[in-house]
């Protein structure tokens, strides 16, 4: 269940709902729970987890929201422990493997969906630009450029002739981001995995080479695609233009929002304001109707970093941080699990610059089952207490 919950997420969050909850009873009912959290507070990773989560708990007893925000706010985290629990769980490679055929078929299906539908062959999802059948533009596609690194990462690790239908792959994938997509998100996360997937090939050494590489591919695509050099320019000249826009943009009001967030950090920036606590300090210091769009009311700064600084101050974010530190040193060597983890972590880093990617339903289950998956070992205490495979243990898989 934990493979369906990842692989469908960013198709439908209500299949990746359902999922997740049998993936949770069957994990209970197999009576291995206790024995895969000891497996995953055994790595450092399920430990910086552990007490970020914690953390998180602490905040709500002093944060200025009302309780049901506050529990609401650190319930929107759950992610993260489902995370943990496939960190105890997916120590075969058999299953990570199972994980990530499953993504991939998924993928491919929407990515095919995706380029008749921009062909206009079929109609159009309600809402949504064409090509675009996943849960929004952006989650579709950071999902295809995942898709991207995990064709190159396997493609490593097989024979020819596999090696080229996943390289066929990763470049359909890729193209589709680059020509249809809307998201540019998904243009970062795609420089992101080719960049982490590069230097995976030929060493940090040779760093320089791999950057300007990527420079040239990135400028080759500016020039051949009118789509992503109509959004790149047009978030560009909201951000210049956001102080006397008229009327609200995408990228002009994060700028408000960052630069009114870290004012409130500035006033509490230890502890922050508590779990739950953005909407709440937000609105009562920024929340102004005279001043248009600029005084909208916020639940969140589209920035992972300043939404945890503000709710749980700098010790909130400096936990935060530790999680992704210790998954990055997690995640190194030749394995392509591991380049998988590091490609995910930069996309997801760097994104949640302008997002928060780390926190939302589709993007955040497939980073944190994802990353837990990839990174599950064996216990190096192999004893009566570890892990086992068995039938009900596979099935909450």
């Amino acid at each position: 269940m934990a493979i369906a919950a990842a692989a469908v997420v960013p198709a439908s969050t209500a299949a990746a709902s359902v999922a997740v909850v049998l993936m949770l009873v069957s994990w209970i009912i197999s009576g291995r729970a206790v024995a895969t959290l000891r497996a995953a507070a055994a790595q450092r990773v399920g430990q910086a987890v552990l007490v970020f989560l914690a953390l998180l708990a602490v905040d709500t007893i002093y944060s200025v929201a009302t309780w049901e925000d506050s529990w609401s706010s650190l319930w929107s985290w759950r992610k993260l422990a489902l995370g943990l629990i496939v960190l105890g769980l997916f120590a075969e490679e058999t299953w990570k493997l199972h994980l990530l055929k499953a993504f991939l078929v998924v993928s491919a299906a929407g990515s095919a969906a995706s380029y008749v539908g921009w062909l206009g062959l079929i109609p159009s999802k309600t809402g949504h630009a064409a090509g675009v059948y996943f849960t929004n533009h952006a989650t579709q596609g950071i999902t295809f450029a995942v898709a991207v690194l995990c064709c190159l990462e396997l493609g490593r690790h097989t024979g020819p002739r596999l090696r080229h239908l996943l390289q066929a792959g990763a470049l359909l994938f890729a193209v589709n981001v680059v020509f249809i997509s809307t998201s540019r998100s998904a243009y970062a996360a795609l420089v992101c995995v080719v960049l982490v997937w590069s230097l995976g090939r030929v060493g940090w050494r040779r760093l320089p080479l791999v950057a300007g590489a990527v420079a040239v591919l990135v400028a080759m695509a500016f020039g051949l695609s009118s789509t992503l050099r109509d959004r790149v320019e047009q978030g560009i000249d909201e951000v210049r233009n956001y102080q006397s826009a008229p009327e609200v943009t995408s990228a002009g009001i994060r700028v408000v929002f960052w630069k009114n967030s870290l004012d409130l950090i500035a006033e509490r920036p230890l502890l922050g304001y508590g779990t739950g606590s953005f909407a709440k300090a937000y609105g009562d210091r920024f929340v102004m109707p005279e001043l248009g769009w600029r005084g909208w009311p916020a639940t969140d700064p589209h920035n992972q970093y300043l939404f945890i600084a503000v709710e749980n101050g700098l010790v909130g974010l400096v936990a935060f941080i530790a999680i992704l530190v210790a998954a990055f040193r997690e995640a190194r060597g030749p394995s392509a699990y591991r380049g998988i983890v590091r490609g995910m972590l930069l996309a997801w880093c760097v994104s949640s610059l302008f997002n928060s990617h780390f926190r939302t339903f589709p993007e955040g289950h497939l980073i944190w089952l994802m990353v837990g998956a990839m990174l599950a070992r064996v216990p190096r205490n192999d004893s009566a207490g570890s892990i086992q495979p068995d039938s009900s243990r596979a099935r909450s898989r």
